[in-house]
């Protein structure tokens, strides 16, 4: 390493690394409109496409290149959150659920809606600060308690075992290898996730686009273990250390709004460049792709819909330890059985809730919506 970077604060390198990630993945997803909602309506549809391919593409290759960093002793995921000893069965379930829900309403995760505000979408920006306000209410505020009962209704503590890491627990259970058995449940992940890639890829005719989202998707996918090594190694300080984490943006974006507001008691982090980094990234490809544009609602309806939409996923991604980025891609990189559990359920929950949609309940709401927010899918 050259003298001037080896004379670097760690504080430097973990503050550089987050806005190095978040711009990478305002760019990234700005370009391929990376988005779980709508990777599930083209599956719903039964046209998988471009939205599938890249989520696919993301998760298997956050997956495994976090497991073979681990594997070669660089990062040590157990010090993760995701990974803690104990598994709140219950809150994560439900709260996965809720954000599944909330994502459908609001048409999208708060990753997407940065992206989306980036371009000047006011349904966006309103979205993320009712987002943002929820979850800090979630975390420190008034609802704190609602969520820690929730947490104390039904937990499964995994002190017998290493961590709450699928292969881990089921070495207790089965006394196997917990090596063997990461290497046997990486293979069966990217078996399913390389067969939804190839079905996709063959539902698009092969075409160049569709490679362009797989590329898209596969540096989303790396961005994962690029912000383990930032925050586990480069930005790692014994003098002031700090949490290891990846992407996630639930908790972030209340904490960068509490940042905004109390500016001069509080300091930067992690979390808070990446929500800075991803609005800046996405906003200089929408700048440069002359993609700037003012959208707000039509109805008072709509508007209700959104915020509605916006305070369950703050609610429940506090819950579920994450948002589809936190919980989907950063959590289940570390094979965890609760980030297995929570995407699972947002999965469950979006599903449901897109099925109401196409029976027609909320038909007056979906009518409203002006044509714009064909970019929200």
């Amino acid at each position: 390493m050259p003298e001037s970077l080896a004379n670097l604060e760690p504080r430097t390198f973990l503050l550089c690394g987050a806005l190095l990630v978040g711009l990478s993945f305002g760019l990234l997803g700005r370009a391929s409109g990376f988005c779980l909602r709508s990777a599930l309506i083209e599956f719903r549809l039964r046209r998988p496409g471009r939205r599938a391919i890249a989520w696919a593409a993301a998760l298997l290759t956050a997956v495994s290149a976090s497991q073979l960093l681990t594997a070669s002793g660089g990062i040590d995921l157990t010090e993760s959150l995701y990974l803690a000893a104990r598994v709140n069965l219950v809150s994560i379930a439900l709260g996965g659920l809720l954000f599944g829900v909330g994502m459908v309403l609001a048409r999208g995760c708060g990753g997407r809606h940065l992206v989306l505000a980036s371009g000047g979408n006011l349904r966006s920006w309103l979205v993320l600060t009712t987002l943002a306000l929820v979850a800090y209410a979630t975390l420190r505020g008034i609802l704190a308690p609602l969520r820690l009962w929730l947490d104390g209704l039904l937990s499964l503590e995994v002190e017998a075992a290493a961590s709450q890491a699928v292969p881990d627990l089921l070495a207790v259970s089965t006394g196997l290898d917990a090596g063997s058995l990461t290497l046997a449940l990486v293979a069966l992940l990217a078996v399913g996730l390389a067969a939804v890639l190839l079905h996709a890829l063959r539902a698009e005719a092969w075409r160049a686009a569709a490679w362009g989202h797989l590329a898209a998707g596969v540096g989303i996918g790396l961005l994962i273990p690029l912000a383990w090594v930032v925050t586990g190694l480069l930005g790692a300080d014994d003098f002031d250390p700090v949490p290891l984490e990846a992407l996630t943006f639930t908790a972030p974006v209340g904490d960068a709004l509490q940042y905004l507001m109390t500016y001069t008691g509080a300091s930067l982090d992690f979390g808070i460049l990446v929500v800075g980094g991803t609005l800046l990234g996405a906003a200089t490809l929408a700048v440069l792709r002359r993609d700037v544009r003012l959208e707000a609602f039509a109805t008072p309806g709509q508007l209700l819909r959104y915020l509605s939409g916006a305070a369950l996923m703050g609610f429940g991604g506090v819950l579920a330890l994450g948002c589809t980025i936190g919980a989907g891609l950063s959590g289940v990189s570390t094979l965890s059985l609760g980030s297995m559990i929570a995407l699972g359920a947002m999965v469950t929950g979006a599903c449901a809730a897109l099925a109401v949609e196409a029976g027609g309940l909320p038909r007056a709401a979906a009518s409203a919506e002006p044509a714009s927010a064909a970019a929200d899918r």
